[in-house]
């Protein structure tokens, strides 16, 4: 028994071991939890349910602006892109959308770029679907220089066409998040 426990103990630390860091230490991270089941079979055909938490901890760019200049030039790239603000908070450096339902693209990218909805007939869902997304930027002072830019993105699906169907869960293509990144830095000339 108490090897089955050992084995348990390494499988539990090795789900865990797998997110990697965002935001120092210091800095809380704002988390999207989604519980899920493990159902792992260990020695002697015992089964073993983990339940793990998948969070997202977003996407960082590093930033060497000062912070004026880094905080407007992100808000700056939020109107560049289209995406509505619902959420700033200057205090916190925080700007964001928790309800922004957008089709086809953000600014110019093509929202097969911006998420992985799944598809139908050889049509990414992304494309024909309406979205749902909740987007979000902060940024965190980097212990060697300039900022974190950290952006969020957790979104889903639904097709305009059946209102019966469930929302699909959407994957970040990393797209969206590169280019925002890229804007900030173009604007604060680093």
């Amino acid at each position: 028994m108490p090897r089955f426990l050992a084995l348990c103990t390494a499988v539990a630390c090795a789900a865990c071991a797998g997110a990697t860091g965002g935001a120092p230490a210091s800095e809380p991270v704002p988390t999207t939890m989604t519980p899920t089941t493990q159902r792992v079979v260990v020695a002697g055909g015992q089964t073993l349910n983990i339940n793990t938490i998948d969070v997202n901890q977003g996407s960082s760019t590093l930033v060497l602006g000062t912070l004026d200049s880094t905080w407007a030039a992100l808000k700056a790239a939020y109107a560049d892109l289209g995406i509505p603000v619902t959420t700033l908070s200057d205090a916190t450096h925080l700007i964001g959308n928790e309800g922004y339902k957008v089709r086809r693209r953000i600014g110019k990218i093509p929202m097969q770029n911006i998420l992985d909805c799944g598809g139908a007939q050889g049509m990414p869902n992304a494309e024909t679907y309406d979205i749902y997304l909740v987007i979000s930027s902060y940024l965190t002072t980097n212990p060697k220089a300039g900022f974190n830019l950290v952006t969020r993105i957790d979104a889903s699906a639904k097709s305009p066409n059946y209102n019966r169907e469930q929302n699909v869960k959407c994957a970040s293509q990393g797209e969206l998040e590169k280019q925002i990144g890229d804007l900030v830095r173009k604007k604060t000339g680093f």
